[in-house]
């Protein structure tokens, strides 16, 4: 997919106040089994089913899993909420790795990723591969599987506000597509939180596909900024290919795009 591939260094801090990580690609320590399987996935999907109940849903299981196993979960639109919602669950399988100045803060630790995908957006069948998918569909769901994964292969971590590019030259994310990157919102109120039975918050994460000049806008003023175009301009909380970039005239030029935590 071409997501930046590269470890934590030394934070800069962008204009906007935000901490940019850089990362190097990782020497490959082989295959790493993972050492749970799904801890809190029935937790996670009788929340979701609660919030969004009558829905028939299905799971897009990861094969080979290497250090945490993803799984993708659908639950397909009705006629009432005609979209389909998407979420991960085996990302909060493992605790993410927190910076030293927030490493007490339990509640950041354990993380899923979503979004909403339009009812007419062909997903596929249940036990179909994800390869078998055309690539001008799938890409939202190996985006998803690819968060999950991160800060887990990166020792970092995902929290609200954290913008990732696709690579150096923010490449399109999928055939056809103008988003160059994720921007990471919290969802919050009912959806934004799973209290697991052995006390774990998890935090479920919105993922915004975006244009590069509104991910490099976020680094320019915060994502206070950034949240105010959206809210101003009515940024679709389902997914539209097709929406306009929301920082269009949006120009300045920054330090090369980064992982921002």
């Amino acid at each position: 997919m071409g997501f930046l591939d590269k470890f934590r260094k030394r934070p800069k801090t962008s204009p906007g106040g935000s901490p940019i990580y850089r990362y190097e690609a990782p020497e490959s320590k082989g295959w790493r089994p993972p050492e749970a399987y799904g801890t809190y996935a029935e937790e996670i999907t009788a929340h979701f089913e609660a919030l969004f109940p009558g829905r028939e849903s299905f799971v897009y299981h990861e094969i080979i899993s290497d250090l945490v196993h993803i799984d993708v979960n659908l639950m397909r639109p009705t006629e009432q909420q005609p979209f389909y919602v998407v979420y991960t669950t085996g990302m909060s399988d493992k605790p993410m790795t927190l910076p030293d100045e927030l490493a007490d803060r339990e509640d950041l630790k354990y993380t899923e990723v979503m979004l909403f995908l339009p009812g007419d957006w062909d997903l596929g069948q249940e036990f179909q591969l994800g390869s078998d998918v055309n690539p001008a569909y799938f890409w939202p769901i190996h985006m998803l599987k690819f968060l999950a994964r991160f800060p887990h292969e990166y020792q970092t971590w995902l929290g609200p506000g954290h913008t990732i590019p696709n690579g150096p030259d923010y490449s399109p994310l999928g055939p056809g597509v103008g988003f160059g990157g994720v921007v990471l919102s919290w969802g919050g109120g009912d959806l934004g939180t799973v209290e697991t039975e052995d006390g774990h918050t998890i935090r479920i994460l919105f993922a915004i596909p975006a244009y590069k000049e509104e991910i490099e806008y976020k680094l320019q003023y915060g994502m206070e900024a950034l949240d105010q175009v959206f809210r101003d301009q009515d940024l679709p909380m389902v997914l539209d290919v097709e929406r306009p970039n929301l920082c269009a005239d949006f120009h300045e030029i920054l330090d090369g795009p980064e992982n921002e935590d």
